[in-house]
């Protein structure tokens, strides 16, 4: 099973880039995502400047030898990703391009390695990747790249001034994660997929322990009841 490139990933860039300039920019960035989806190893090389760095999760380091390293264990282990952008944007100034957007992403497992590394035979993630490219002789080329997951989507909104005996739903989002599982805004949440929560900092913590798609148990005080609801959790929108 050979990796795909998203139509609306094209779509996307397309209308993010009007220029004869920008298109030359767009064009460099969706040749990087293109080959790492297909595990063209010399391609993303091509495409990125001899000194390349990258910071991904806060860790900063060389673009190469660490990437075809990292994007060569999912091959082996058989993991296929499918990505669809939103929210591109791009500005160009001289030689220097600048470029961020959302990409949601499918990955995929054939094999029992694979399965294995995402813990299961589906994994979701949405990320956010900014490119900064400077035009060479060879064209625009990428010389640095930041990447961070973003986490999902719980649909409420705390208040982060409640220092002790739980988290307080200011908000819970009307047709979010949370409203649909029956949580109220007023509710304390006391317990995040079996964990107690005794501040805002409790639950920002476990919110990158859980991925899209995934259901989480929560128990929240509501007056001087206890509640205990399964949470869906969605891409954070």
């Amino acid at each position: 099973m050979g990796a795909k490139t998203a139509v609306d990933f094209r779509e996307l860039f397309m209308s993010a880039f009007r220029t004869p300039t920008l298109r030359k920019v767009r064009e460099g960035v969706l040749a990087y995502e293109q080959a790492v989806q297909g595990y063209d190893f010399d391609k993303v090389d091509s495409l990125h400047t001899p000194d390349a760095r990258v910071i991904e999760e806060s860790y900063p380091h060389p673009f190469e030898p660490d990437e075809r390293q990292g994007w060569q264990v999912y091959k082996d282990a058989g993991l296929h990703v499918d990505y669809h952008a939103q929210d591109v944007v791009a500005e160009v100034r001289g030689n220097v391009a600048w470029v961020t957007g959302t990409l949601h992403s499918t990955w995929t497992a054939d094999t029992p390695a694979g399965r294995a590394m995402l813990g299961g035979s589906t994994w979701r993630g949405t990320w956010v990747e900014s490119f900064i490219l400077v035009k060479t002789l060879g064209g625009w080329k990428i010389t640095f790249r930041h990447t961070s997951v973003l986490p999902p989507d719980f649909g409420v909104e705390p208040d982060y001034l409640q220092e002790h005996g739980g988290m307080k739903l200011v908000k819970v989002a009307e047709g979010g994660p949370a409203f649909r599982a029956g949580l109220k805004s007023g509710d304390v949440l006391i317990e995040y997929g079996g964990r107690k929560i005794d501040n805002p900092v409790d639950y920002e913590r476990l919110r990158h322990a859980y991925y899209e798609g995934e259901k989480v148990m929560v128990t929240v005080m509501r007056g001087h009841e206890t509640i205990t609801k399964e949470v869906t959790l969605e891409q954070m929108r």
